[in-house]
């Protein structure tokens, strides 16, 4: 089974993020997409987390999180975390807000396994344009618990619960692939679709 020309709950919905016809993504496949999006927190279709519903396909990326500028990111830098700052004769760094999700890695004693959950990702927005979210869970990777969301929510003031946002690289369905190396010559691989 693939995600292609398949329909899914009582209402016969399309998968989504599938192209808009056939099974080859077009142009105005990325904007059709974009418009699919964001997923209310518990709305989740299971299908983009459970890998077991296509087995031979790689679902798109989401990521659980808010969609915050680069600048508002280091304003709640500079707000937050001061000494974490990268400094530049003209203020901090843009690049300070890189500095955010180790601090709250840290502060909040993140599970090891999430680590990579608590991120700045860049996201797709509805219009197709990208962004930066604060990031608490990817469909690849997990979520973080409920109430270290919250904190994280009410630490930086954020009013609504996150939300399922896009990836703005990785938003297609795509075959699932392995490689095998050649014993002889650790260099030489291929590649193999499930």
């Amino acid at each position: 089974m693939n995600p292609f020309n398949t329909t899914v709950g009582d209402e016969d919905e399309h998968v989504l993020f599938t192209p808009q016809k056939g099974s080859q993504y077009r142009k105005g496949d990325y904007a059709h997409a974009c418009k699919q999006q964001p997923i209310p927190l518990n709305e989740i279709p299971l299908y983009l987390c459970d890998t077991t519903v296509f087995p031979k396909w790689d679902a798109p990326t989401l990521w659980l999180g808010w969609l915050i500028t680069s600048e508002d990111l280091l304003k709640l830098a500079v707000a937050h975390y001061p000494e974490r700052l990268i400094r530049r004769k003209n203020g901090p760094s843009r690049s300070s807000i890189y500095a955010l999700p180790d601090a709250l890695r840290e502060e909040f004693h993140v599970d090891p396994k999430l680590l990579e959950c608590v991120d700045i990702a860049f996201v797709a927005q509805q219009d197709g344009k990208r962004t930066t979210a604060l990031t608490v869970g990817c469909t690849g990777i997990g979520v973080l618990d409920e109430q270290t969301r919250n904190n994280i929510q009410a630490k930086f003031g954020l009013q609504r619960p996150p939300e399922w946002l896009l990836d703005g690289r990785d938003w297609q369905w795509g075959r699932r692939t392995y490689t095998v190396h050649n014993p002889q010559d650790p260099r030489e691989r291929t590649e193999y679709y499930v």
